[in-house]
């Protein structure tokens, strides 16, 4: 059964993040980050370099976590890429290190992924309701695409975008604002539904009817709470 906040407000679209909303961010995308940088710093031969990578991006040696609000919990590639490059200028251009850290990651990522919970049905329920989905997220719109298709949610997206799909990456609204344009529905029947506060910020910037946030990623409950019209315990409770 259709959440009720989303049958009161008469959403007809929702766009979805991807990371920590519907994949384990911890268990996915860290071995990822650890990955790349330890082939950088063996490149170098720095072998201290790793960490410091890390640590710049937002991974914390003590809690053995990436901190939510960091550039590894929510920043696009070409973000880290920078940040990385300032940490060790003797790093590959952004030309080159960018397009490098969309590989290993998505690779990396693949061999990872770790759903929360079994995705299908629950799409598949959204959709009967008759509502569109989307995804939006800061990886790489073929991390996106791909990552659909392994879930077995892909027949049910009618539009996915990453952050370098032209419409500009998380918290600014290009993302939702296109699809809200290429599914014809106003900005209040839409709804937005993350992990992050960029996620929602994105959300209401977009002017969405309702931004959901969940807890299954980095952020808790005291980040969230106060920018959430919504907050469920993982994106399953949409239709309980």
């Amino acid at each position: 059964m259709l959440h009720e906040a989303l049958a009161v407000a008469g959403i007809r679209g929702i766009v979805f993040d991807k990371d920590g909303t519907l994949i384990r961010f911890e268990e996915t995308w860290t071995p990822a980050f650890w990955a790349s940088a330890e082939a950088l710093a063996d490149d170098l031969g720095r072998p201290g370099l790793a960490e410091a990578l890390m640590v710049a991006g937002g991974w914390c040696p003590d809690a053995r976590r990436i901190l939510p609000g960091t550039e590894l919990a929510s920043g696009t590639t070409d973000v880290v890429a920078r940040l990385w490059r300032a940490v060790a200028p003797e790093l590959p251009e952004d030309a080159e290190l960018i397009p490098w850290l969309d590989s290993v990651w998505h690779a990396q990522a693949m061999a990872h992924l770790t759903p929360i919970d079994p995705l299908p049905s629950l799409f598949a329920g959204l959709r009967a309701d008759g509502l569109r989905c989307g995804l939006a997220t800061n990886d790489s719109e073929t991390g996106a695409r791909d990552t659909a298709e392994r879930l077995g949610i892909a027949p049910h997206l009618s539009f996915t975008v990453g952050y370098d799909s032209g419409h500009g990456a998380k918290p600014g609204p290009g993302m939702l604002l296109a699809a809200q344009a290429a599914w014809g529905l106003a900005p209040a029947k839409t709804a937005m539904v993350g992990d992050s506060p960029a996620d929602l910020a994105a959300g209401r910037a977009a002017g969405c009817g309702l931004v959901i946030g969940v807890l299954s990623g980095a952020s808790g409950r005291e980040v969230l709470e106060p920018l959430a019209d919504l907050l469920l315990e993982d994106v399953h409770r949409l239709r309980l």
